[in-house]
């Protein structure tokens, strides 16, 4: 499985290529046919062995594209570079996102455990305050029956 992806990007590349080398000129049928068959049987024997070398290792996941147009072949590069470049920021993005929605329930239970906290804060304050209204009723009264 992991050669058909090798192989069918293999494809790809050379289809393209075979696709911008197409001559101006027609040219022959018999010629066409011949070289058709040929461009086969280069590609067959390019898959054969790229099977062959991957079996040998265990079958990897790898991608090797094969053009004798530097320009495109320079493109391509660029553009996987670009794509696991894409695949890297993507993952970061992951990554980050999963640790911000962690620091989020960090400060959700945090917020909730301050408010419970408030709460019981604001208890203990009405709690004193009655005491200390208690006292100074109990003051008021020991100085009003002490006159």
């Amino acid at each position: 499985m992991k050669n058909l992806l090798a192989i069918a990007a293999f494809l790809l590349a050379t289809q393209c290529i075979a696709a911008d080398a197409a001559p101006s000129v027609p040219p022959d049928k018999d010629a066409t046919n011949r070289a058709d068959r040929r461009y086969e049987e280069m590609l067959s024997r390019m898959q054969s062995s790229i099977e062959d070398i991957a079996q040998m290792y265990g079958n990897p996941t790898f991608l090797q594209i094969f053009t004798n147009d530097v320009a495109r072949a320079a493109e391509l590069k660029e553009r996987l570079h670009s794509e696991k470049s894409g695949q890297a920021i993507e993952k970061e993005l992951r990554e980050l996102t999963r640790k911000r929605d962690g620091l989020l329930d960090d400060i959700a239970l945090k917020e909730r455990e301050t408010a419970r906290l408030t709460r019981k804060l604001a208890a203990q304050r009405a709690a004193l305050d009655a005491v200390a209204g208690a006292i100074e009723q109990a003051k008021s009264a020991v100085e009003d029956t002490s006159k």
